[in-house]
């Protein structure tokens, strides 16, 4: 029963992991360039929805969902400022420019967080209380034990998987946002403004960052200035193992990867867990190198 439990918790944990490779996969297939700068979103917004459940109490559903919120929003202006600020001026720079840029606005949030974080009284240098009503919610299938914010994650990482595929299949700026991967060139041909498609894939993108930011501060019950590095270290991972460009390979590769991470933690010991993850990830690019889901970006069909 207990390898039911680890699985059960793995997939509802790893729907996260679903959301941050999302995002990351969008960016990199609509601009083809990598955002550094996703985990340092993640964190960012975070924090963001931290403070309005310490301020608030955090000790209700509606402050998490205002919290939620928060964060969302928090996540989805820090892209669009990205996109603005760094990939806009760079769009006719080498690669490696855009890269360079982010790694550096990683840096620069992170100490600049760090500082916050010694500086206001409701903020810890280490670590960061992220209280919330979940926090002794749990659920019992017989006698598999399931944690209520890993259900509660799950159902929401769901929702907004569910709304991105009929965003991405249904709407204009979807279908444009999918032409705009394909060819911009043919884009603006067909009256597309390109600039403003990726504005929005950016705000999208960064939107599911700190919605993901919001959750794993939630399951985890704490943050801190530097839990964006392991999670976009992560979701390289995720990104290889269910294909690079493809938004479903994402979502099914953060389930797969949850499931790997708590049987390994469980089983073996958390000190194994990327270990294994990148294992794992070698052993696909050797075997399937387009990974499991290999596609692009916008073709769900």
């Amino acid at each position: 029963m207990h390898i039911l439990e680890y699985i059960l918790s793995g997939l509802l944990f790893g729907s996260t992991y679903s959301l941050v490779a999302i995002g990351f996969t969008i960016i990199f297939g609509v601009l083809h360039r990598l955002n550094i700068a996703h985990g340092a979103t993640i964190m960012v917004s975070a924090f963001a929805g931290a403070t309005v459940s310490l301020l608030l109490g955090g000790d209700s559903y509606a402050v998490l969902a205002l919290s939620f919120v928060v964060s969302v929003v928090t996540g989805a202006v820090i892209g669009v400022l990205i996109e603005r600020v760094i990939f806009r001026p760079l769009r006719n720079a080498s690669y490696l420019a855009p890269f360079v840029a982010t790694v550096g606005i990683t840096m620069a949030l992170e100490e600049a967080m760090q500082q916050v974080s010694r500086r206001v009284p409701i903020f810890y240098p280490e670590y960061t209380p992220y209280p919330s009503p979940l926090e002794d919610l749990s659920f019992h299938l017989g006698e598999v034990y399931i944690r209520g914010a890993y259900v509660v994650i799950f159902a929401v990482s769901l929702v907004l998987m569910v709304l991105l595929h009929l965003w991405v299949t249904r709407s204009n700026s979807g279908r444009a946002m999918r032409i705009v991967e394909e060819n911009p060139t043919a884009a603006r041909l067909l009256g597309i403004n390109v600039e403003r498609t990726e504005m929005v894939a950016f705000a999208v993108a960064s939107a599911l960052a700190g919605a993901a930011g919001c959750l794993i501060g939630v399951s985890t019950g704490t943050i801190n200035a530097y839990i964006g590095a392991p999670l976009l270290l992560t979701s390289f991972v995720v990104i290889v193992i269910g294909g690079l460009g493809n938004l479903y390979g994402a979502m099914f590769g953060g389930l797969f990867v949850g499931v790997v991470q708590i049987l390994t933690t469980n089983l073996l010991s958390a000190s194994y867990k990327e270990a294994v993850l990148f294992i794992l990830m070698f052993i696909v690019l050797i075997v399937r190198p387009q990974g499991l889901f290999g596609g692009a970006v916008g073709r769900p069909d």
